[in-house]
C-alpha cells in the first residue's frame, strides 16, 4: 500500500502529493465517506495535466472521475451503503431543474467531479450518496473503476441507436472507442464494426488484446473542392460513425466517411475546431454530441459482469499513488501503449 493519500493537480504539469487526505466535511444525512481504492485515468485527466482540456475546468483540482472505493462511514439516510464497494458519477447534477428531467448530464447547474470540482484522487472523500452506485454484480474494485467510461459510451450510443445490419465505424482505439466497440458488438448485436486508429503501435496492441476487433490504420480521407458534390461523398461508407478520438482530424474524418443521411456521434470536448460543415450539410448528416454516463451505470455494470475477461484487458498499466507522476508522463518510446492506467491507493485485490 502506498504512503501517498492525496494527489492534487495545482496547475498544468504540477502534481502535488501528500501523506494525508484533506479534512472531511461534516456528514449530512445522505452523505457517505468513501475510502478510495483506485482511480482510473481518463483522457480528460491527461489533458487537465498537460493544460489542453477543451471544456470548463478548475485548478487546483483533485482529478479522478473514474474510481472505486469502499464506504466507511455514512449519514442516517445512506446507512445501506456502509461497507459496500461503490463507484460514482462524473456528473454532479441537481435533480430539480427541467434539464435534469430530460438528461441529468446536461443539468443547468452541472459540475464535473475531478474536472470542475474535486474528484477522487484522495484516500478519503465525502460525497452525497445519490451520485454513487454499489457493486451489485461483484465486479471487484478493478472492474468497478471502469464503469464510468463504459457508461459514457452506453449513454451516447443510445442517441444514435445502431441496427444489427448497420456498418459502423469507431474512430479512435482508446478506452472510449473500445468500450463503444464492445457495446456495439455484444449489446447491440451489430455484425460489422470497424475501428480506425492512426497510431500503428496502439492499433497493434488493440489487435493483440481484442483479436476479434477489425482495426484499420488507413491514410486519411482526401480533401475535396467544395464545388464538387460528387467528391463530397466519394469516401462515404458508414451509416453510423462514432468519433472517440476527440480531435479535429477525427471529427472531419467522421464527417467524410459517413454516408448521406448518416448519423455521427461525437465524444470529447474541444473549445475550437475547423469542421467540414460542407460535409455535414451536403450529406444531410445527423450530428449528436454526448457527455456523461448518468443513467447507464447499472446497465454497464451488468455488461461488465458478463464480459469480465475482455473488460479486464483495458487496464494496461497499474501504479501506486506515489508513482502517479509516471502515469501522466508520456510513455517512453518502444513501451506498451496505454489504454487505461489505474492509480492505486488501497489494497483491494480484485
Amino acid at each position: 500500500m502506498t504512503d501517498v493519500r492525496d494527489l492534487l493537480l495545482t496547475a498544468p504539469g504540477e502534481l502535488r502529493s501528500a501523506d494525508a487526505s484533506p479534512p472531511l466535511a461534516a456528514l449530512r444525512p445522505d452523505d457517505v465517506v468513501v475510502e478510495v481504492d483506485r482511480v482510473t485515468l481518463c483522457g480528460s485527466d491527461h489533458r487537465l495535466y498537460d493544460g489542453t482540456y477543451g471544456g470548463p475546468r478548475s485548478y487546483p483540482i483533485r482529478f479522478g472521475h473514474e474510481w472505486s472505493g469502499r464506504v466507511v462511514d455514512a449519514g442516517p439516510g445512506a446507512r445501506p451503503l456502509l461497507g459496500r464497494l461503490v463507484t460514482g458519477d462524473c456528473s454532479r447534477w441537481c435533480g430539480r431543474c427541467p434539464r435534469c428531467a430530460a438528461d441529468r448530464n446536461v443539468c443547468h447547474r452541472i459540475q464535473k467531479f475531478g474536472i470542475t470540482v474535486d474528484g477522487f484522487s484522495t484516500r478519503l472523500r465525502t460525497v452525497d450518496s445519490r451520485y454513487l452506485y454499489p457493486d451489485d454484480f461483484d465486479l471487484g474494485a478493478g472492474l468497478l473503476a471502469l464503469s464510468e467510461f463504459f457508461a459514457v459510451a452506453h449513454h451516447g450510443l443510445r442517441r444514435v441507436p445502431p441496427h444489427e445490419g448497420d456498418d459502423v465505424l469507431v474512430i479512435g482505439a482508446g478506452a472510449l472507442g473500445l468500450a463503444s466497440h464492445l457495446l456495439l458488438v455484444h449489446a447491440y448485436g451489430v455484425r460489422s464494426v470497424h475501428v480506425l486508429e492512426s497510431d500503428p503501435a496502439k492499433a497493434a496492441l488493440v489487435t493483440r488484446l481484442f483479436p476479434d476487433a477489425v482495426v484499420h490504420t488507413p491514410p486519411p480521407a482526401g480533401e475535396h473542392g467544395p464545388a464538387d458534390y460528387a467528391a463530397l461523398t466519394r469516401d462515404a461508407r458508414y451509416p453510423v460513425v462514432v468519433e472517440c478520438s476527440g480531435s479535429e482530424h477525427g471529427m472531419n474524418t467522421a464527417l467524410a466517411l459517413a454516408l448521406p443521411l448518416g448519423r455521427v456521434l461525437c465524444f470529447g470536448l474541444r473549445s475550437s475546431a475547423n469542421l467540414r460543415t460542407d460535409l455535414l450539410v451536403a450529406k444531410g448528416l445527423t450530428l449528436s454530441g454526448s457527455i456523461g454516463g448518468t443513467g447507464s451505470f447499472r446497465d454497464v455494470q451488468a455488461f461488465l459482469a458478463a464480459h469480465r475477461e475482455q473488460a479486464a484487458r483495458f487496464v494496461t498499466h497499474r501504479l501506486p499513488a506515489d508513482r502517479a507522476a509516471e502515469a501522466f508522463a508520456p510513455a517512453p518510446h518502444g513501451t506498451t501503449p496505454r489504454i487505461k492506467t489505474q492509480i492505486l491507493f488501497g489494497e483491494e485485490t480484485q
